[in-house]
């Protein structure tokens, strides 16, 4: 051993905004997705169904509103809904938030979370 070996390394958190503001994480249900199973990265932002409450990645369908930061990867089921881990609160990079192919955050898809006590902020990456 010379002293200069590596024993480990930092990957610096590019979605977590503020660490010291309030975090808490809950467990949610995501609908099956009938076109097969999606990987569901961590930081994707997930849609509740207003009358059921079931999750899926955030696309601006109607009926749904922008309420949780996925916290951990999920894969989907095309025939079975699947249980996630997410953010319920906290404060998050605008741009690492991962939304559905072609959409965009909107001014209403912000308010929704911050309502839900998710905050956003952007930042040079």
């Amino acid at each position: 051993m010379t002293g200069r070996e590596v024993i480990g390394s930092c990957v610096p958190e590019m979605l977590i905004a503020d660490a010291d503001f309030a975090m808490s994480v809950v467990t949610v249900t995501i609908s099956a997705t009938p076109d097969g199973e999606r990987n569901l990265e961590r930081g994707s932002v997930l849609a509740a169904d207003d009358a059921t409450g079931k999750c899926c990645l955030l696309n601006g369908a109607e009926g749904t509103t922008a309420a949780y930061i996925l916290a951990e990867p999920v894969t989907t089921s095309p025939s079975e809904e699947v249980v996630g881990v997410a953010y319920e609160t906290g404060k998050f990079i605008t741009q690492s938030l991962i939304v559905e192919d072609g959409y965009q955050l909107s001014v209403k898809d912000c308010k929704d979370l911050r309502k839900a006590g998710i905050l956003m902020e952007g930042a040079l990456i």
